[in-house]
């Protein structure tokens, strides 16, 4: 089970100043464990029972910068794309990426500069869907990437209000990663809102 673009910081837990401190390289080879190959390959198998290939593209190049791990290749000649996040526990809740790099203040516990959008918001990120694995309870979830950053463009401001969601960061070494933790149930709700809309003029 792996995370795309190897942004692991964004996926890992949250940690006070004094740390853990992420090594890049060393979440990168988390990322790609190739034990965990089976473990996609099957979770597939059950979305799409007639898919022909589920590809890995591991290789550093403009489909990792489009956040792309993955792509699914249907007989019908559909073809879908995936950014794959895995995390080791369960803490009942999506950790959503609001920065992947970005100058940190640990001591005020808040953003001084973003540098650049973490996944959850990335306009760039091309994918389809991002898998969001959680190993230790066995779960994986299958989200539509555009609705999934709509949902965070539109509701973030109110995340972030709450202390206990915000801010998580994550130090990697030369930056640091701030992620939002939002409790699946809550995300369930606003994903459903921002898929729905009035019909017609109001």
């Amino acid at each position: 089970m792996s995370v795309a673009p190897r942004r692991m910081g964004g996926l890992g837990e949250s940690i006070m100043l004094n740390a853990v401190i992420h090594n890049f390289q060393d979440q990168l080879e988390y990322s790609a464990e190739l034990s965990d190959e089976s473990s996609w390959v099957s979770f597939y198998k059950r979305l799409w029972p007639d898919m022909i290939a589920a590809v890995r593209i591991d290789k550093n190049s403009q489909f990792q910068k489009w956040g792309i791990d993955r792509e699914i290749l249907l007989p019908n000649g559909k073809r879908f794309s995936v950014d794959e996040k895995k995390r080791k526990l369960d803490y009942g809740d999506l950790l959503l990426e609001e920065w992947s790099v970005c100058d940190f203040d640990y001591e005020n516990k808040k953003v001084i500069r973003g540098k650049k959008a973490g996944w959850a918001i990335d306009p760039d990120k091309r994918c389809d869907f991002v898998a969001y694995a959680v190993q230790s309870s066995g779960k994986c979830f299958l989200l539509p990437f555009e609705m999934t950053r709509q949902t965070c463009i539109h509701n973030f401001s109110k995340w972030k209000q709450n202390k206990n969601w915000y801010p998580k960061p994550a130090q990697n070494e030369g930056y640091t990663t701030v992620n939002v933790a939002v409790p699946f149930a809550e995300f369930r709700i606003r994903l459903w809102e921002q898929m729905h809309r009035k019909f017609g003029s109001e």
